[in-house]
C-alpha cells in the first residue's frame, strides 16, 4: 500500500477528530559531568570505564503571559486553536534535563589484579529554548528524547584519586498533543473495479449536448443504439467536417497501472450516393497534477473496418500509465476525407483499470 496518494474528494467528505503530536521545539542539550573519586585501593592504572545514562528525564518549564502578546507569534495554521483562550496562555521557555551517569571503573591494583569500582553521578541541566512556544494545555506537553550520546575522559591524579570528565549529549523535542480534524480517505485500491466513465452508454442528453461528455457541434444523439435508448452519432450535422466527443476522468487514475478502453462502433451509410471515407480515432491521454499532458495511446480505425449493419467492439490497451499520471482523457474523433457522406455511431464505452503496481 502506498504511503501517500492523490484522492479527488466527492461532494461530501467525512472528517474525524484525532490527537496528533506536534513538535514545538528541538534542542541539543550538552551536560558536563565532572567528578573526582577515591578508589578503594592504590592503582597502577585505569584500564577502562564502562558507562551508561540512567533515569534520564526531561521536563518543560512553563510561564504564563498575556495571550495578546503571543497570538501574533503563533503559526497561522494553529491560530484558530488559540482563539478560545482569554487572559493568559501557558508558554514553555525552558527544559530541565536530569539523570544519573552510572560508571563501572576497571583499574589495575599493585598486585596486577583487574578490579572494578562503581560510581553514580547525578546531573541536572536547565536550558532556554531558542524560541519559546505557546501551548494549549500544559498536561499535553511532553519532552521526547532518543538514547543519549556520551564520552568520558579520565586522569589518574594519584594512585588512588581518579579525575573524570563526562560529556552527555541529549537531543530533545518539545511535543504537544493537539486535536485536529482530518479527512477520511478510502483505502487506495490497486485497481478499483468497474467502468471509470460516467454515462458510458450516452443515455443522458440536453438537446444535442451530452450531459456527462464534452462534444463538438457535429455530434448528436441517435436512437440506433446497441443497448439502452440512445447512442452518440459523430458527423451527423456535416459528414464532411470533423467531430469529437470526450470525457475527463479524475477518479482512480494513477501511475503504473494498466488500463483498457473498449467501445462499440457502427457506420451510418448515407441513403443517397454514399461515400465511406473517414477514420475514427480513439485516444487515451494522461495528464499530471498540473494539467500537462505526459503520455497516451491512440488507435485509428478506417471506415472499411467499421460495419454498417451492426455494432462491432474495438479495444485500445494501455499496458502502463506514465509516471505522474493523475487524470485521463478519453476522446473519439471523427476525421472525414474529401467527399465523405457517412457518419459513425458510438455506444457502450468502457475505460477500466485492469492491473499494475503502485509506485
Amino acid at each position: 500500500m502506498p504511503i501517500e496518494y492523490v484522492y479527488t474528494e466527492p461532494e461530501e467528505v467525512m472528517c474525524l477528530k484525532i490527537k496528533v503530536p506536534v513538535v514545538l521545539a528541538e534542542e541539543e542539550v550538552q551536560v558536563l559531568v565532572d567528578s573526582t573519586v577515591t578508589l578503594p585501593e592504590l592503582a597502577k592504572k585505569v584500564d577502562h570505564i564502562d558507562a551508561k545514562v540512567e533515569d534520564l528525564e526531561a521536563e518543560p518549564v512553563f510561564i504564563h503571559e498575556s495571550i495578546g502578546h503571543w497570538f501574533p507569534k503563533i503559526n497561522h495554521e494553529w491560530k484558530h486553536h488559540f482563539k478560545h483562550i482569554v487572559g493568559h496562555v501557558a508558554v514553555v521557555k525552558k527544559i530541565i534535563v536530569s539523570g544519573v551517569l552510572h560508571k563501572q571503573i576497571f583499574y589495575v591494583n599493585n598486585r596486577d589484579e583487574v578490579k572494578h569500582f562503581a560510581e553514580n553521578v547525578p546531573f541536572t541541566k536547565m536550558i532556554d529554548l531558542k524560541e519559546p512556544q505557546a501551548v494549549l494545555r500544559e498536561d499535553d506537553v511532553m519532552v521526547q528524547f532518543p538514547k543519549p550520546k556520551f564520552d568520558i575522559t579520565w586522569e589518574l591524579v594519584r594512585a588512588s584519586r581518579l579525575h573524570q570528565v563526562g560529556v552527555i549529549i541529549v537531543r530533545v523535542k518539545v511535543v504537544e498533543e493537539r486535536q485536529i480534524f482530518v479527512q477520511l480517505c478510502p483505502s487506495p485500491e490497486l485497481c478499483p473495479p468497474g467502468n471509470l466513465l460516467e454515462d458510458p452508454g450516452f443515455e443522458q442528453w440536453a438537446g444535442n449536448v451530452p450531459i456527462f461528455w464534452g462534444a463538438t457541434a457535429n455530434v448528436a444523439p441517435t436512437t440506433v443504439a446497441r443497448t439502452g435508448s440512445f447512442a452518440a452519432e459523430l458527423g451527423v450535422t456535416d459528414p464532411a467536417s470533423t467531430a469529437a466527443i470526450f470525457q475527463t476522468m479524475r477518479r482512480a487514475v494513477a501511475p503504473a497501472r494498466a488500463y483498457k478502453l473498449t467501445f462499440w462502433a457502427r457506420e451510418n451509410v448515407a441513403p443517397v450516393s454514399p461515400v465511406s471515407a473517414f477514420n475514427l480515432v480513439a485516444e487515451v491521454r494522461f495528464f499530471d497534477r498540473n494539467g500537462v499532458q505526459i503520455d497516451g495511446a491512440v488507435q485509428s480505425i478506417g471506415s472499411v473496418n467499421i460495419p454498417d449493419n451492426n455494432y462491432q467492439q474495438f479495444t485500445l490497451n494501455i499496458p502502463v500509465s506514465p509516471a505522474g499520471a493523475r487524470t485521463a482523457l478519453v476522446r473519439f474523433t471523427f476525421n472525414p476525407a474529401t467527399g465523405n457522406t457517412n457518419t459513425v455511431k458510438l455506444d457502450d464505452v468502457s475505460f477500466e483499470c485492469i492491473g499494475g503496481f503502485p509506485t
